[in-house]
């Protein structure tokens, strides 16, 4: 089975979603183009009560895990995470 490669990012966390198994799925189960699999599933956010500073911290404690230095890593998503759709005001 060949896989498509895509180069977006997830509008809640910044993830890219490279492949279709990163994606989100909307309520009628196909591929949501916006959002991945962590953050969204079946046509609603995973966690629809987490807050932007919530998700900045979790999304630096993946980067930091995958061996991005903590100081890096805060500092990209307290620049990237504001500007997503998700958070936009």
């Amino acid at each position: 089975m060949s896989q498509k490669f895509y180069s977006v990012i997830c509008q809640s966390c910044g993830m890219p979603m490279k492949i279709d198994s990163d994606f989100g799925t909307n309520t009628d189960k196909s591929k949501n183009e916006e959002y991945c699999t962590y953050c969204y599933q079946q046509g609603a956010f995973t966690n629809p009560n987490i807050t932007i500073d919530q998700m900045i911290t979790a999304c630096v404690g993946m980067m930091v895990k995958f061996g991005t230095p903590e100081d890096e890593a805060k500092k990209m998503m307290q620049e990237l995470i504001p500007t997503l759709k998700r958070w936009k005001k």
